[in-house]
């Protein structure tokens, strides 16, 4: 029913429902919010809020906190261009 519309995903199900389709919890919950209160409201969401963060980038987020010793590091140009060489940019 999910998948036809015919049932909308319940919001406090999303991270459980991802779990079981093994699909990216925040890519089910943008769609879940679309599907919950229409394009423009979760457009105005996402605006708000900043965009759904995945799987991979809280990994990221929480090796740089550790690495960092919790003290929220400011993003230098040298720390940028060390970045952009991890990924060939």
């Amino acid at each position: 029913m999910f998948k036809t519309g015919a049932s909308k995903v319940p919001l406090d199900r999303v991270p459980s429902l991802a779990r079981a389709l093994e699909i990216d919890p925040a890519y089910l919950m943008q769609l879940a919010l679309e599907q919950a209160v229409g394009k423009t409201a979760s457009v105005a969401l996402l605006e708000v809020f900043g965009p759904m963060t995945t799987v991979n980038e809280k990994a990221w987020l929480e090796e740089i906190r550790d690495a960092s010793g919790q003290t929220d590091p400011k993003l230098t140009a040298r720390s940028r261009t060390v970045l952009r060489s991890l990924f060939g940019r």
